[in-house]
């Protein structure tokens, strides 16, 4: 008997031509968008069901094949296997087991970058990596996938994407041998204490130069994330175009995550004042066309999602406007709301999953 497609039971849709069907692997973590029936009309799989191994066999023996738009990414599954991935590549680094080099961990983790980057809602992306359990994997994670996207949104190509978003995930990597009791205090650091944690710089420089394939660009990352364009970062003070191209991305994405994430001794800061005071720090601080760049495109990519409003409620962004990008249109049950004559501003991240 002829397989039916899985869809063809919940939708007539079994003559689109345009849907080409995949191995059945890659649906393993997705979410289902239907319930599942068999043809006696018995449900096999409810709506919502994450799929695993033995969801698919069952399928198969019923003849039910699986099509890409028959499912959904699941953010929080997705993270939580790049932050299993990534604590691996920290662990073996640390070893100096000579495991990894630049190719081998692009292999383990860009398929897992890519498909956070490539996710149509980046706000349920950015609020996934912004929780404060398992924070280091996170922040390395979401420092990767930001910088991916500024450095896509700035027309880099493939190669140099790939290079900037696992720099972009060891950039902290040398604070993995800065004491926890200084990594994890919750008061103000003592400035001999904050002498040390400027260290994880050096560090960082250190560790991925030992990295078979790594490029000096890929390790000055390390070493000049916390550099500023007015020479009043650390740990050299170097400015302008001392700093390197990738050094300037990974410090705009490394600020926005850490600002919007939550710690045990600290909540995100809301949205609208994050994209404020990275704005503000563009003369100065940080390379404005980066900071432009990066402001513009993730507000068009929010067209659409579902924010948090500092009264409490839940609205859609509708429109963005060129002369204020960060208070848009938004609407909240059937009713229109310009936040630029609000003092209602967008607060945070609301979940569209």
């Amino acid at each position: 008997m002829k397989k039916k497609r899985l869809t063809a039971i919940v939708l007539d849709r079994w003559h689109k031509k345009d849907v080409i069907p995949i191995d059945n692997t890659w649906f393993i973590g997705r979410r289902l968008n239907n319930n599942i029936y068999s043809e006696q009309g018995s449900l096999l799989l409810p709506k919502n069901s994450i799929l695993d191994i033995h969801h698919l066999e069952l399928l198969r023996q019923h003849g039910i094949e699986v099509w890409a738009d028959d499912t959904e990414l699941v953010t929080d599954v997705i993270v939580d296997e790049a932050i299993s991935e990534v604590q691996s590549i920290y662990e073996k680094i640390q070893k100096n087991s000579g495991q990894l080099s630049n190719q081998i961990i692009r292999q383990i983790v860009m398929p897992k970058i890519k498909e956070l980057c490539f996710n149509k809602n980046l706000l349920n992306v950015i609020l996934e990596l912004s929780k404060k359990d398992h924070y280091t994997y996170r922040h390395c994670i979401g420092v990767a996938v930001i910088s991916y996207l500024i450095g896509q949104w700035l027309g880099l190509k493939d190669e140099g994407l790939n290079d900037l978003a696992v720099a972009g995930l060891l950039h902290d990597l040398g604070k993995t041998k800065i004491r926890d009791s200084i990594l994890k205090k919750e008061d103000k650091l003592s400035a001999e204490e904050y002498s040390e944690m400027k260290r994880h710089t050096y560090l960082g420089y250190e560790m991925i130069t030992n990295l078979s394939g790594m490029t000096e660009q890929q390790a000055l990352v390390a070493l000049q994330h916390h550099e500023r364009e007015d020479g009043s970062g650390y740990p050299c003070g170097v400015c302008g175009d001392k700093i390197t191209y990738f050094s300037k991305i990974v410090a705009v994405a490394d600020v926005f995550h850490t600002m919007v994430s939550e710690r045990v001794y600290k909540k995100p800061v809301p949205l609208y004042q994050v994209f404020q005071e990275i704005y503000q720090r563009a003369f100065g601080l940080f390379d404005p066309i980066i900071v432009q760049c990066f402001i513009t495109n993730v507000m068009n990519r929010m067209i659409g999602d579902l924010v948090l409003l500092s009264d409490g409620r839940v609205a859609r962004i509708v429109m963005l406007h060129s002369d204020d990008l960060i208070n848009p249109l938004v609407e909240y049950q059937g009713q229109y709301y310009d936040l630029r004559l609000s003092k209602n501003k967008i607060l945070g991240f609301a979940s569209n999953e």
